[in-house]
């Protein structure tokens, strides 16, 4: 019986593709599909970056869009309510507590699935 017509010595003879050999191969296929991972990698962190939106949070806001949006605009909304509204009827009156109020209620709307369509005025009204 020769070498080749046992069953194992076929097997041994292949080697299992790495991606350094597939890469030495390949060396133009390789360099764009570089080029595409790092202009894809690029393109989602500017999509990440573009996306926390600077505007000011509003009475129409959503709850999806005040869990996304960031401390500083949350407070300063929270602030624009006091000023426009008042204290809430739970006798929140701090910035603090307001901001606590209405993630509170935008997460009780979350839970009954519908924070897209509540708005952080409904939702502290509990309008849901």
């Amino acid at each position: 019986m020769s070498t080749e017509d046992r069953p194992g010595a076929a097997a041994s003879s292949w080697e299992r593709p790495t991606l350094r050999g597939v890469m030495r191969r390949h060396k133009g296929a390789s360099a764009v599909a570089i080029v595409v991972v790092v202009l894809l990698v690029a393109f989602t962190v500017a999509a990440a970056v573009s996306s926390s939106s600077t505007a000011a949070l509003s009475d129409s806001t959503s709850c999806t869009q005040w869990v996304a949006a960031r401390p500083e605009q949350q407070n300063a909304y929270s602030q624009l309510y006091l000023k426009e509204h008042g204290a809430l009827s739970s006798g929140a009156s701090g910035p603090a507590t307001v901001r606590s109020a209405i993630t509170s209620a935008c997460s009780q709307a979350a839970y009954l699935g519908e924070s897209d369509d509540v708005s952080v005025l409904a939702a502290v009204r509990h309008d849901f």
